[in-house]
């Protein structure tokens, strides 16, 4: 039944294939699974290993749709969700955060992004994308201009000029 169920996800408005998703995930196996049933499903997907590297791909082609770990090095998917639903000049993007610990749920909530606990089905993942994207489409915004997360995701990670 989830597989029929997940097909008639991928089959609402909207159509999937339209819509990218950026997945933001430092454990490779969890990425590449994300990346399975995102594709399987019919998103275009674009993956990043952190909140750095998804900072510089989101300024360069705003995604749909984000898909991030709470437990990220350098900052955390909470830090980088609160960073770019408090600047006004990035584009509102809905944020799916994920964790093993449902300690998450209320703090992902606070900020007004979805969350799904680990381990969890492709028919909850394909659920909550559907859900979240549905939201956006009654929020849709412009396109704004270079932002201060711009500046700070650039220097996330980098070590201070040296004098």
């Amino acid at each position: 039944m989830q597989e029929e169920h997940a097909g008639w996800i991928a089959s609402q408005p909207g159509d999937a294939a339209r819509r990218n998703v950026l997945v933001v995930e430092n454990d490779n196996a969890m990425r590449r699974l994300l990346r399975l049933h995102l594709k399987s499903a019919g998103y275009a997907v674009t993956l990043a290993e952190d909140a750095t590297v998804a900072g510089r791909k989101l300024l360069k082609s705003p995604p749909d749709l984000i898909v991030a770990d709470i437990n990220l090095p350098y900052m955390s998917g909470l830090e980088f969700a609160a960073i770019l639903m408090a600047d006004p000049s990035v584009p509102h993007v809905p944020i799916i955060l994920v964790s093993a610990h449902e300690k998450f749920a209320a703090r992902a909530e606070a900020l007004g992004a979805d969350f799904i606990l680990k381990p969890f089905s492709k028919a909850q993942l394909l659920e909550t994308v559907v859900r979240s994207l549905q939201g956006r489409d009654r929020q849709k915004s412009g396109v704004a201009a270079p932002s201060a997360f711009a500046s700070e995701a650039s220097s996330i990670g980098r070590s201070p000029p040296s004098s």
